[in-house]
């Protein structure tokens, strides 16, 4: 794994990228390349975690272990929001406070996460990438377009998306919890990790364990 482009332009991103790669390592994906996409909880109950810089500190770490995955750790953002889902992306050159900057572009929303999941699947299959797309969502409480959230999922599973949902915040996330507590409802392309109310408290090496343990299954199968 090289990381001398992170060396040279994030210096900042090299720990947690090491750590992500000997997460990638660990389970026999270190040569996986895979293209990273990151949706952002914008209800208002997120306010505050966005004010008190936690969701920054998220984007960084998924930038992190991007710069493994993706030659270009170039990361496309996705906010759910009030409005048509905002799309942006977060590079390596310009990390540093790149979420407040985009945020506030932003309106508040409530829930709407199906609109930003297929945004992220349509940049996806217009970019033409060949390799799998890894789509960290970022979630911090139900969601209310449940039936449109499963149909998405289940169409997605033969486009090669795999779907991370990434709950920390002070929501529920039983939908999320439960996607796949069912026997005839499983989502093969889905996993879902919970994060804690504050995932800045979590270790890197337990935090990148929790990122990319189902997407190397996933990957093997």
């Amino acid at each position: 794994m090289d990381l001398s482009k992170v060396e040279r332009l994030a210096p900042g991103l090299l720990p947690p990228a090491r750590q992500a790669g000997k997460a990638l390592a660990d389970r026999g994906i270190a040569n996986q390349r895979a293209a990273v996409y990151l949706i952002l909880d914008h209800d208002w109950h997120m306010e505050e975690l966005y004010e008190s810089f936690a969701v920054q500190a998220f984007a960084e770490r998924v930038s992190a272990l991007s710069a493994t995955l993706d030659d270009d750790g170039t990361v496309p953002v996705v906010f759910s929001s009030g409005r048509e889902p905002f799309l942006e992306e977060i590079r390596l050159d310009n990390y540093r406070g790149r979420i407040g900057q985009l945020h506030t572009q932003v309106d508040w929303g409530w829930g709407n996460v199906a609109d930003a999941m297929r945004r992220a699947v349509g940049h996806y299959q217009e970019s033409g990438a060949a390799d799998p797309a890894f789509i960290v969502t970022q979630v911090g409480d139900e969601p209310w377009d449940k039936v449109e959230v499963r149909s998405l999922l289940q169409n997605t599973a033969s486009l090669g998306v795999f779907w991370l949902f990434v709950g920390f915040g002070r929501g529920k996330l039983a939908f999320y919890k439960n996607l796949n507590a069912s026997a005839s409802a499983t989502f093969t392309n889905v996993a879902f990790y919970d994060a804690s109310k504050n995932p800045g408290s979590v270790p890197d090496e337990r935090f990148y364990a929790g990122l990319v343990d189902a997407f190397a299954t996933w990957l093997r199968h």
